[in-house]
């Protein structure tokens, strides 16, 4: 394969995982809130880790590399112990299968 066609083909797949994790998101968030808040408790919550988690994460994978000098094991640590969290988070929300929302 020439490099351009790995880089299409692992586009292509990035953004399929990529999809499959945003199909589902959106309704676990709204499950998350009552009926009365849903919109702006979802919402909020969004808009708010967007920035704060996305935002600040390039700025910690960059000084982690400049404190490492140039060793990306300090980057991978990093999103592994994110992942973690997300994982744990995930795992605590309560399950509304059989709630009335």
């Amino acid at each position: 394969l020439k490099s351009t066609d790995a880089l299409w083909i692992a586009v292509t797949l990035g953004l399929i995982i990529h999809s499959a994790m945003y199909g589902p998101q959106a309704a676990f968030f709204s499950e998350l809130f009552g009926t009365r808040v849903r919109y702006s408790g979802a919402s909020l919550g969004y808009q708010l880790a967007s920035p704060l988690a996305g935002g600040l994460a390039p700025l910690i994978a960059t000084a982690l590399l400049d404190q490492s000098g140039g060793k990306s094991w300090p980057v991978a640590v990093y999103l592994i112990v994110m992942a973690v969290i997300t994982l744990v988070a995930v795992w605590l929300a309560e399950e509304t299968n059989k709630k009335a929302l």
